[in-house]
């Protein structure tokens, strides 16, 4: 009998630790999540100013040419990632290859090489002829190759506070220009302000002298490249299309209306971003943590998915309310029209940020496949439904099919999971 009762002591003991041990790493998840998080909203704010101060200074139809240069840049600049940066972190950590970081290297190189001409397309396709447009614009490029680079070095190695820095430096000198802006100090006309969002990215270079030495070195080397690109293309066209959502809206924008069209839908997405920056820290630092948790045999962590995906529910209810008044008080008549867009388009980013964090799932059971089918499926819907809907409501009807898109994506992404935990645990049940 004491026996038995030392037994279930040292059982209850054991369950209290372990339980212990989890609540202290999630805490720890939390922390650093509450980091990139909150530089992320700072950055994202300077970000933010300096776009309302361009919408102010520029008149509606200049502001809608420059919304549209700004997200195809961004969207143009992921072809450098193509998913590359996310596969480099998980495969680097689970097995150690000391010869990844040259092939990484590589190919960051290469994908830059391929991305300069497809912009230059692209720029001609919007009519965009001016040489300093197209020069800041390939700059920015070569910029975002740099910080694309950097970024997964100080995310496998969790130096979360020097990943920040790495879009705080870009972040302060548009902070800069905006208070510039606002205070009438400076009048740029659309060419100037896209040269300051373009070449302001070149300031996050300064993160290289923070890099360990051993990232410093570099050999090229394009024989594993094929391989690396073959792992990563799946989550690149995931990645093109998440980045490029913005860029995909604004061009349906210009084509079904004109350039004001595309200012007044991109003020009421980028007041919507702050729950797109949730979905990147929560990726950010989740990804790392799964990816040593795989390594060390340990199960996938759920329950923090759950809290987190609520809490980001009860950010949109709030975000929907506090936008609204942001844009009536701040940004005036001009911009009346983004009001009704916001409470679908906030609610869309809402969904999209949980279902754009939970597909780490996919990068560490190296099922990448699955992130493309997502995205596309997605596309899909996202253009019919604007096809059939715009000419109907208008910029209302973009909204409303970016809101659809994003619900199917993510009960996409959660019947995918589902399916595959079930096919694990049948595997590890067998005899």
């Amino acid at each position: 009998m004491a026996r038995k009762r030392k037994l279930l002591f040292i059982s209850v003991k054991n369950t209290w630790i372990l339980n212990s041990a989890n609540i202290y790493i999630m805490n720890k998840s939390i922390q650093k999540i509450v980091l990139v998080g909150i530089g992320n909203i700072f950055n994202a704010v300077l970000g933010f100013a300096f776009i309302s101060a361009a919408a102010k200074t520029l008149d509606l139809d200049s502001f809608g040419k420059y919304a549209l240069l700004a997200t195809l840049l961004v969207a143009t600049s992921k072809l450098i990632d193509f998913g590359t940066n996310s596969v480099y972190v998980a495969k680097s950590i689970s097995t150690e290859d000391k010869s990844l970081l040259n092939t990484f290297y590589t190919l960051k190189i290469i994908l830059l090489l391929i991305s300069i001409p497809i912009s230059v397309g692209v720029l001609l396709l919007f009519k965009f002829n001016d040489l300093k447009i197209i020069l800041y614009f390939v700059l920015g490029l070569a910029a975002y190759s740099i910080n694309y680079t950097l970024n997964p070095i100080f995310q496998k190695e969790e130096k979360f506070f020097n990943l920040v820095l790495l879009n705080t430096f870009p972040a302060l000198i548009k902070g800069t220009f905006a208070i510039l802006m606002f205070t009438k100090s400076i009048n740029p006309s659309l060419t100037q302000t896209f040269e300051v969002f373009s070449l302001s990215i070149l300031s996050s270079t300064l993160m290289i002298t923070f890099l360990p030495r051993k990232y410093k070195q570099f050999k090229f080397s394009a024989l594993q490249t094929l391989n690396l690109l073959k792992e990563s293309y799946p989550a690149g066209i995931s990645q093109l299309i998440y980045e490029g959502w913005p860029s995909i809206a604004n061009s349906i924008a210009k084509i079904a209306k004109d350039f004001s069209s595309v200012g007044i839908f991109s003020i009421a997405e980028k007041v919507t971003n702050i729950l797109t920056l949730a979905s990147v820290s929560v990726f950010t630092v989740l990804l790392p943590k799964n990816a040593y948790r795989k390594k060390q045999h340990m199960e996938y962590d759920f329950k923090e998915i759950l809290s987190i995906s609520t809490l980001i529910i009860v950010m949109a209810f709030i975000g929907t309310f506090a936008s609204e008044i942001f844009i009536s008080r701040f940004l005036g008549e001009k911009f009346s029209q983004s009001i009704p867009l916001l409470g679908l388009l906030i609610f869309a980013s809402a969904f999209t940020s949980i279902h754009t964090f939970m597909e780490h799932y996919f990068f560490i059971e190296e099922k990448t496949k699955y992130i493309m089918y997502i995205s596309l499926g997605k596309l899909i819907v996202f253009l019919i439904l604007s096809i059939v809907l715009t000419p109907i409501l208008s910029l209302q009807g973009i909204a409303i099919s970016n809101l659809v898109g994003a619900l199917i994506a993510l009960f996409s992404t959660m019947i995918l999971i589902w399916k595959h935990q079930g096919k694990k645990k049948a595997i590890l049940t067998q005899p």
